[in-house]
């Protein structure tokens, strides 16, 4: 309920803003322009307030919490001086029924569409369309994050391998209405129905006043959802590109499905475009003009490509104003109209086919997790999807009769000595090497010439089972210890893989491992913001660490190292930019500062070199990996020897006189001969 206030106080300041600088053609201009103008303003409003309380508990909460006193002093304000309703008249001649009735059924089979593809089934789990199902990874994931309002200052999500891209404020505003109250699915689809009906309304006015024609409008708006006459114009036009769905972009039905960003853009743009073409007819003032410049300055950050889009649906208007043109054309036997209607149902026979090979693809089930916390205004339990990021690939089973590659080959997949989004990496007594392969719910040994060895782990929630391993560790007896992130435990295994004991004392979401000289064990519990020291019977012996900037404090934490010789504790802490020294029992010594996490990927790891007295700290942003010595001095920075180079490096280890550093990016291990350097 919550979420349906806040989209109506965010639409109502829409429409009294609109009102003061636009005229309108319709009804239905007037409602689109309120909606695509409010939610944009209002994203802006609130991403930007949850920034300004990043160092809050509940950055978002505050946010949302000042957009409701805000809004309603500004719709107060405004409702006070509101202006007269301008139009644009006189309108073309035609029934304002039939544009109902066209605008009516796109939107019934844009939710079709839309809400058919993504969705809560009656067990609680995402469905969704598994055509093209890579592009949800990162954007529902981005969602989530910001839902569980743990994304302040904006970072990679931790449920999928990729970061943040131009639709960064759409999929922030589905997390802002999930943290509301509304599920995943539902946040998701609210937006994106909204954004298509409000673009195609859009669409349809710009036709009208383009070319004096009200079946100009409706005709253009409709062959733009039923665009796949698109797909084969462009393959045969571009050589070279690919002839099928797989490949988006708005030439394909399915960019309406896995792309649920663009309409908000397109339909910002198309508003502008028919302000500019209504000020040939009637002189704006000044202020009009600055106003649409803001609009489409707040654009590239929602979606950079909205300039293609949009030329996708002039393409449209001025084919469906050619066939207008034929029908008129009094030619023998009424020739025109024959043609014109022909190319008309092609159109649009090719695009309903192409929609309806989208809807009737296969779905994509994802189950869920429940944390019993009180998030956003309401109380209810955190509904968490982790949302896989390589559905697309199309990878097999491990298939035993391939040969195993090495851990230096690697490469991403599920096959023997591959990995799919790899965190974790150590090494035992003997230099032999291990890889938490995150995604595939496995460890994966090599030999110290990173020859294949075995496989450990398979993937689930069952005792001795592992979900989304994460960091990892090797006892003096050859254990093993597993932060799996996803089901919120650390496994100790026996050297052969099978479960010695399980610890979950309120763990959410552990990162990172690291042991003691002392046998302790230091766990990164992300989710709490916090480390927490088990002695190697599983029982806690100290837990430190909070949310915020100040000493002792963390926002994300990301690894944890020991120092073997004095047993000081360091922590990185990437998104403040600086690692943090502690005492074995959490008591804060010192810190340095990292400029060059200034932009942290969210897997920033540490390792001690006590033979050569240095730390190691990767930065994935910058795929390089620095070199500080123990207090704090920076000493330059490490590269493998070329062609070699590290390429998102998720995470470090030593092994005798190498250093090792797993590569999310490449999926494989990089070695640096630490000798002579």
């Amino acid at each position: 309920m919550l979420a349906l206030i806040y989209l109506a106080l965010a639409i109502y300041p829409g429409d009294l803003l609109c009102r003061r600088f636009y005229r309108f053609v319709s009804t239905p201009h007037r409602w689109a322009a309120a909606i695509l103008v409010g939610i944009l303003l209002s994203t802006w409003f609130t991403y930007l307030a949850g920034l300004t309380f990043g160092h809050t508990a509940e950055p978002l909460l505050c946010a949302d919490l000042l957009f409701f006193v805000v809004v309603s002093g500004a719709i107060f304000w405004l409702s006070r001086k509101a202006p007269n309703l301008e139009v644009i008249a006189p309108r073309s001649p035609g029934s304002s029924r039939w544009d109902w009735i066209t605008l009516g059924a796109l939107s019934a089979a844009a939710c079709v569409l839309l809400i058919g593809t993504l969705y809560i089934n009656k067990q609680g789990r995402l469905r969704f369309s598994g055509t093209l199902t890579g592009d949800f990874a990162p954007q529902l994931a981005l969602a989530q994050r910001f839902g569980l309002a743990h994304s302040f200052p904006t970072e990679f999500p931790l449920y999928a391998s990729q970061g943040t891209h131009d639709q960064l404020l759409f999929y922030f505003q589905a997390g802002n209405l999930e943290f509301l109250g509304l599920n995943l699915a539902w946040s998701v689809d609210v937006l994106s129905v909204l954004s298509l009906t409000s673009m195609l309304a859009l669409a349809m006015v710009l036709g009208e006043l383009l070319f004096t024609s009200r079946v100009v409008g409706r005709l253009g708006a409709t062959f733009f959802f039923f665009h796949g006459f698109l797909r084969h114009l462009t393959s045969f036009l571009a050589s070279g590109y690919p002839h099928h769905d797989e490949t988006w972009r708005f030439g394909t039905q399915i960019a309406f499905v896995n792309q649920r960003h663009p309409p908000f853009t397109i339909g910002i743009f198309l508003l502008v475009l028919i302000f500019l073409i209504d000020q040939y007819r009637k002189r704006s003032s000044l202020t009009s003009f600055v106003f649409s410049g803001l609009l489409l300055t707040a654009l590239p950050l929602w979606n950079g490509s909205l300039f293609i889009a949009a030329a996708v649906v002039l393409c449209c208007l001025f084919v469906t104003y050619g066939c207008w043109w034929l029908s008129r054309l009094k030619i023998a036997a009424m020739l025109g109209q024959v043609v014109a209607g022909t190319v008309t149902a092609c159109i649009l026979v090719a695009g309903v086919g192409d929609l309806f090979a989208v809807y009737r693809s296969s779905r994509i089930e994802v189950d869920y997790e429940k944390e019993p916390l009180v998030k956003g205004l309401v109380f209810r339990n955190s509904v968490i999807y982790k949302i896989p990021d390589s559905f697309s690939t199309g990878f097999a089973r491990e298939d035993s009769s391939k040969p195993p590659v090495t851990a230096f080959q690697g490469g991403k997949g599920r096959g023997k000595g591959q990995f799919d989004n790899p965190r974790g990496i150590a090494a035992d007594s003997a230099g032999n090497i291990f890889v938490a392969d995150s995604n595939n719910g496995r460890i994966e040994k090599f030999s110290p010439s990173g020859v294949f060895i075995t496989s450990i782990g398979t993937k689930g929630k069952a005792l001795g089972q592992l979900g989304e391993p994460n960091g990892i560790a090797i006892d003096r007896s050859g254990n093993i210890y597993v932060a799996d992130a996803s089901n919120h435990r650390v496994q100790k295994l026996a050297p052969d893989g099978t479960l010695i004991a399980e610890w979950s004392p309120g763990l959410y979401g552990p990162r990172r491992i690291a042991l003691g000289p002392d046998d302790s064990v230091y766990v990164v519990d992300q989710g709490r913001t916090r480390i927490v020291k088990f002695n190697p019977a599983g029982e806690v012996l100290a837990t430190w660490g909070s949310g915020g900037s100040g000493d002792g404090q963390f926002r994300d934490p990301t690894s944890v190292a020991v120092d073997p010789t004095s047993n000081k504790l360091y922590v990185a802490d990437p998104i403040n930019s600086r690692i943090q020294i502690f005492d074995s029992d959490g008591k804060f010594l010192s810190k340095w500062s990292v400029p060059e996490w200034g932009q942290p990927a969210g897997f920033e790891d540490l390792a001690i070199d006590p033979q050569r007295g240095r730390l190691y700290a990767s930065s994935a942003n910058m795929n390089t990996i620095l070199i500080f010595d123990l207090q704090g001095n920076r000493n330059g920075a490490l590269t493998p020897s070329p062609p070699d180079k590290v390429n998102g490096p998720s995470a470090l280890t030593l092994a005798k006189d190498k250093l090792l550093a797993l590569n999310s990016g490449s999926a494989r291990v990089s070695v640096i001969d630490l000798q002579n350097r």
